[in-house]
Order: C-alpha cells, then sequence, then structure tokens
C-alpha cells in the first residue's frame, strides 16, 4: 500500500494538552515557547507561537489527548480518509478551531487519538519568537508490534529506523516518518502505555544553545541531554513542562529519500545518545 510520505505527506502541526491546573501550563508555554493564548468558549485555550500551536483543556488529569497532523490541502485529507476507510479504520469528524472544516479524529488499538486536517490559515511563522516548529510526538506503549502494524498498514506511515534488543530480537523502538523528515512518530516498548515526550525543531545547533539558556535563567534544569541521537542524528535536549510534561528540543534532524530503508540500531545507549549517558525506557 501506498504510505504517508509517498500519498498524502503529513506535518505535526498541534497537541491538544489536558492539564489540571491549565492557567499554570498556559503561563508557561506563553513565558517560555513564546506563545499567544486565546481562550475559547468552551473552557480551552489556543496557544500560538513561531510554527507551534496547542490547545489546552481543563482536565481532572494531565497529559495528551491528541495529536494532529496538517495534510496541506483537502484533497489530501480527502485520499487519506478514503484510504482509512478502505482498511477499515473507524473516522470521526471534529470541529477544531485550528483546522479547517472536514478535519476528523481516529484511534488507535491502545485508544490514542491523532486528529488529521488543513491548517487554518495562520501567521505563525511570522510571530516573534525563538525558532522551535512543532515535529514530532512519542509514546511508551505495552503493545510494540500491534501499534506499528496499526500505523504502518492502516494508516500509512513509513518505518525509518528499528532498535532491537541484540540479545532476544525483540524490538524495541520504531521511528516512523510521514514526510521526508527522519520521524514524526515513535514508539518505544515500555512497562506502561503513556506519552513519552514531543519535540520543537530547530535551525541549527546555536538554536539548541539559546533554548538552553532560555530554561536556565528560569532554573529549569535539563531532564536528557544535551546529545545527538543515533536514528535522525539530531542534536537534542529535554525539559520538563508546568506538569511535568516532556518537550525536546532539536536540529539537524535526517531528511530521508521516499526509497530509504529502515535501518537497525542496537538497544544500547549509544544509540539513544551517542555524547553519552542515555534515557533508557523499561
Amino acid at each position: 500500500m501506498q504510505t504517508l510520505q509517498t500519498c498524502t505527506p503529513a506535518r505535526l502541526c498541534y497537541l491538544h494538552l489536558a492539564s489540571k491546573e491549565p492557567q499554570r501550563q498556559i503561563d508557561f508555554y506563553r513565558r517560555m515557547l513564546d506563545m499567544d493564548s486565546l481562550a475559547q468558549p468552551d473552557g480551552s485555550w489556543i496557544l500560538r507561537g513561531p510554527q507551534r500551536a496547542m490547545l489546552v483543556s481543563p482536565a481532572d488529569h494531565n497529559g495528551l489527548l491528541a495529536a494532529a497532523y496538517d495534510l496541506g490541502d483537502q484533497a489530501r485529507l480527502g485520499e487519506l480518509r478514503a484510504r482509512l476507510i478502505e482498511n477499515g479504520c473507524a473516522v470521526e469528524d471534529i470541529d477544531s478551531p485550528l483546522l479547517e472544516p472536514c478535519a476528523f479524529l481516529i484511534r488507535d488499538p491502545q485508544g490514542r487519538q491523532t486528529i488529521f486536517g488543513v491548517s487554518r490559515t495562520d501567521s505563525s511563522a511570522d510571530r516573534p519568537g525563538m525558532p522551535g516548529r512543532l515535529q514530532h510526538v512519542v509514546f511508551q506503549t505495552t503493545e510494540l508490534e500491534a501499534m506499528i502494524d496499526f500505523y504502518v498498514n492502516t494508516v500509512g506511515y513509513t518505518v525509518s529506523d528499528n532498535v532491537v534488543d541484540e540479545q532476544t530480537g525483540q524490538l524495541m523502538t520504531c521511528f516512523l516518518r510521514s514526510d521526508d523528515e527522519h520521524h514524526s512518530l515513535a514508539f518505544f516498548r515500555g512497562s506502561k502505555n503513556e506519552w513519552d515526550h514531543h519535540c520543537y525543531e530547530t535551525n541549527e545547533w546555536n538554536d539548541i544553545r539559546d533554548w538552553g539558556d532560555r530554561f536556565a535563567k528560569e532554573r529549569i534544569t535539563l531532564f536528557f541531554g544535551p546529545g545527538r541521537h543515533g536514528p535522525g542524528n539530531n542534536l537534542f535536549f529535554m525539559v520538563v513542562d508546568a506538569d511535568r510534561n516532556r518537550l525536546e528540543f532539536s536540529a539537524e534532524l535526517e531528511i530521508t529519500d521516499a526509497s530509504r530503508q529502515p535501518g537497525v540500531w542496537p538497544q544500547e545507549e549509544y544509540t539513544l545518545n551517542s555524547w553519552g549517558r542515555a534515557w533508557i525506557r523499561s
């Protein structure tokens, strides 16, 4: 079957977050990520910054409600919708203040929600602020093979790289792409099912430095990094937001050719951080 990369390229365009303390979370993203906020009639908030956007809704828990991908135009969106229905995937129409009409939502076998649509015209690229385009989202899962099967064979993502335990041969991590960037979605094998992190792609190494300095001024220490990932070859570091969700800042993420075959990496610290210590999910 055709993939998202070869048929309907898609880029992550916004996240919908749940927050027990939404005002504190909104203040964090306004202050630290240069995002404007706009209250919505349903009690949620739209946040927008340069090439990044978010919905924050009050809830009795913290975390990710949905990740939304932009297909670029309605024709591509229609192609994807038809292919999903043909592959037996349930499609739910939704209204989103950040997307044009005809957006829809799907649920994977573990209930994660992914939205596909066409971004409303917005001058977010021209907004003042430090560079950091919302670029990928990552999860931990107890059913890695089932997740990969769904997102590749039902939805149409393409595998860029696999990380494998050399002793058992078991797949431990899978990086999936939906356009020419190394990954816009990834899954780690873990002992629980949870949102792992999301990432903002900057322009160069100096941007990584400047983001690090910004967090340092607020006494927000790095959770992981700085370093360089093996799969994707990107420079990175991670911090946490007001709700303890993990954010990654990245530069130099690999651009892939459509014909690129999946790579295989060993499950070891060097794979996750060629510069030093790594965070190994368990």
